[in-house]
């Protein structure tokens, strides 16, 4: 009787094997399902989360900078390097305050020359010289000023924001002068340059096209801080610095 009935056990044990199996299996399948239904929940409730900012809209004073910027990389001549204006123009060497013949200067006829060759007038007697006047100094000037108030030399960089013209001197720093004040302008500013290349003296040449309050000063500081190439020959030397200011607005 008592092997009849470990018989019974054992053969309901191999038949109950495989549906034990097939529940495990079954099971193990649901769970994993399950699972990755949670995964998914988890990721959609996590992303819910994370809150995208809308992108900043420019402002106006942006939209002008960027503007600005743009018409400055498409110029195929523009560019904030300054050049040197002496190189290209050889016939003046310095810049000069604009200046007038002197006020006591007056041409005389070839007859009073003749007059007055002798030193005397028509009684006898002995009268002072005037101080004879240079007329080749005087045309010098004159030239001085005409190109002073003439546009640059086409070929050159005639969009570039900085220039300077000194003879035989390289840059070493000169700042560029870009959205300081509200308005735009060129002024020039005249300069006197040591030996070691430091700007001495610095005043506004009459070529400016503007008389703006921020415009010169900020060219007047801005050419007081340059700094040129040494020259041990010339302990002062004079040129002239130009600023294209672009303005803000």
């Amino acid at each position: 009787m008592p092997i009849n009935i470990k018989q019974n056990y054992l053969r309901l044990t191999d038949q109950h094997k495989a549906l034990l199996l097939t529940f495990l299996i079954s099971g193990t399948v649901v769970l994993s399902i399950f699972n990755l239904n949670l995964k998914d929940k988890d990721e959609v409730i996590s992303e819910s989360y994370y809150e995208l900012e809308p992108e900043k809209e420019l402002t106006e004073e942006d939209k002008k900078i960027i503007e600005a910027l743009d018409k400055l990389n498409n110029s195929k001549a523009e560019t904030n390097k300054a050049f040197n204006e002496a190189d290209n123009n050889k016939h003046f060497a310095q810049a000069f305050k604009q200046i007038a013949p002197p006020e006591d200067y007056v041409p005389k006829s070839s007859e009073e020359n003749d007059g007055e060759d002798d030193g005397s007038n028509s009684l006898g007697e002995n009268k002072p010289l005037k101080p004879a006047v240079n007329k080749e100094e005087l045309s010098s000037y004159s030239k001085v000023n005409d190109l002073l108030k003439q546009q640059q030399t086409p070929g050159v960089n005639t969009k570039s924001t900085v220039s300077f013209s000194l003879i035989n001197r390289k840059k070493v720093y000169i700042p560029i002068p870009v959205y300081l004040c509200e308005v735009d302008g060129k002024i020039v500013i005249n300069i006197k340059v040591d030996a070691h290349g430091s700007v001495i003296d610095a005043y506004v040449n009459n070529a400016s096209n503007s008389r703006n309050a921020c415009l010169i000063e900020h060219a007047l500081e801005y050419a007081k801080n340059s700094q040129f190439s040494a020259d041990a020959s010339k302990n002062s030397q004079l040129g002239s610095i130009t600023f294209s200011f672009i303005g803000k607005h």
